[in-house]
């Protein structure tokens, strides 16, 4: 009788095993489930005729396996080009070198699966992910090629901000701190860089990038990163196209996608194909030729703040993030004109600043002076408010010669004073001599600084020009504009 039930148990057990055959690999069959933990990994249904590689597909901060399910076709096109395809959860929040670590050993298992090398497609900091898992945890045996869809390979200045002064502890409010958000800062990409790049040899595998170059239309959920970015030069809403780039990989497009779109199977599967991806592409990046001025703050019940505006200005954008929809966004011009909010869009999930509300107004050819913010709250939180402008003189007076350029006069008819934070700290000095002072720069401050420039034209006409930078600093003392 014992032998029986023990003859019976062993059967169900061995039933059992063969049943579940991916037991062995760790991964499962059809669309990668969010919740699932960390590290697990799915295959998709295998194509009709298998004519290219196993892709595995790598989501970016805050996603999950699904992103490259519906509505994304990515999963559809893959398997329709005759492509296995596999996909996995990686640490939503955490930074490459944890999710690198995972992905190293993961690619082992989809390595002794398939049978064959895998090509990886990494969307947004999944790109980072997998270099990372490639040089710094041996797992380029494994890997034939990378392509990466907007990845900020030197990082992005959204994930300056959610760190900074302005902004940082407003992305406390909403939760968007984390070791993956820190990880992608200028400044640590930068030394993830010289650890990385140095690592790249002649028989390394090869990467391949695409970029993006659109945020989309005024009010949806990435206009306000563009705007925020536009300073730094063409961007997707959350990259800019410069650092998308690596400068051993072969840039295949620039495409005119925003962040999101970017990572959509029937708008880039075509650039993904090995076989398109022979000759390297000469991509421009546009130039940015915009100013921008910051402000923040918390914000309870009513909060008043406001802007200095030049002259010759073409357009301006405000666009005000928040912790919650405000029930009042008021733009009041310097002759008392009002301006109300023109959208309000949710961040993306997938956003630096994910839970948060963006508000927006455009203006053309705004009057100079200064304008007013009025914004209501219904509970506590904060604010940062940004204002791209496009024109004016803030970005062309850097230097003597453009400033005897702009403002069409000689270097010995002009001075000028500056105040930082509203403190005199050069007044009345001549624009052609040199003069040097030392900006009282503190980790997690921020400057505002004023240039009041006087003099006569060439025609003898005066003139009195007022210029505004503000630039704020991270806690390590960078210095951002």
């Amino acid at each position: 009788m014992i032998k029986k039930i023990s003859l019976i148990f062993l059967t169900v057990i061995l039933v059992f095993f063969f049943m579940q055959p991916n037991l062995s690999y760790g991964f499962s069959k059809g669309k990668p489930d969010p919740s699932a933990p960390p590290g697990t990994w799915y295959i998709g249904d295998a194509p009709h005729v298998k004519t290219g590689s196993p892709i595995l597909f790598v989501h970016g901060l805050t996603g999950s396996g699904a992103t490259w399910f519906e509505p994304n076709d990515m999963y559809r096109q893959a398997r329709d080009a005759g492509h296995p395809a596999a996909f996995i959860n990686l640490y939503p929040d955490q930074s490459y070198w944890d999710n690198g670590q995972m992905l190293a050993s993961k690619l082992a298992e989809m390595y002794n699966h398939f049978g064959e090398k895998i090509i990886v497609v990494g969307h947004s900091k999944g790109g980072v992910d997998t270099q990372t898992a490639l040089l710094h945890y041996g797992a380029e045996r494994y890997v034939s090629k990378v392509f990466t869809l907007g990845t900020p390979h030197h990082g992005s200045q959204l994930a300056n901000l959610a760190y900074s002064n302005w902004a940082g502890w407003l992305a406390g409010i909403i939760g968007m701190r984390s070791p993956g958000t820190d990880s992608l800062r200028t400044g640590t990409m930068a030394a993830f860089r010289n650890q990385t790049d140095r690592l790249v040899g002649a028989h390394s595998v090869p990467f391949q990038t695409l970029s993006g170059r659109s945020w989309g239309s005024f009010g949806t959920s990435l206009y306000f990163g563009g705007v925020y970015l536009n300073s730094y030069g063409t961007n997707d809403g959350a990259v800019t196209v410069d650092s998308s780039r690596l400068s051993y990989a072969n840039e295949l497009a620039s495409l005119s996608l925003d962040h999101y779109a970017i990572a959509e199977g029937h708008r880039v599967f075509r650039y993904l194909q090995p076989r398109l991806a022979t000759n390297e592409q000469e991509v421009e990046t546009q130039q940015a030729d915009y100013g921008t001025i910051i402000r923040g703050g918390e914000l309870n019940g009513t909060a008043t703040q406001t802007f200095q505006l030049e002259d010759e200005i073409q357009a301006v954008t405000f666009s005000v993030l928040a912790h919650e929809s405000l029930k009042n966004v008021t733009l009041i011009s310097p002759n008392g004109d009002e301006h109300l909010v023109e959208a309000i869009e949710k961040e993306h999930e997938q956003s630096i600043f994910a839970g948060a509300y963006s508000h927006f107004i455009e203006l053309d050819q705004p009057e100079s002076g200064t304008w007013t913010v009025e914004m209501n709250s219904t509970t506590a939180g904060g604010y940062f408010a940004v204002a791209s402008i496009d024109g004016g003189l803030t970005n062309t007076l850097q230097l003597e010669k453009d400033v005897v350029s702009a403002l069409n006069t000689n270097p010995a008819d002009v001075t000028y004073s500056v105040h930082i934070n509203d403190e005199l700290y050069v007044e009345d000095e001549a624009l052609d001599a040199l003069h040097t002072f030392h900006l009282p720069m503190k980790n997690n401050t921020s400057q505002t600084i004023t240039t009041d420039y006087n003099g006569i034209t060439k025609d003898g006409t005066p003139f009195e020009r007022t210029v505004v930078e503000h630039l704020f600093t991270d806690e390590r003392g960078n210095v951002f504009h």
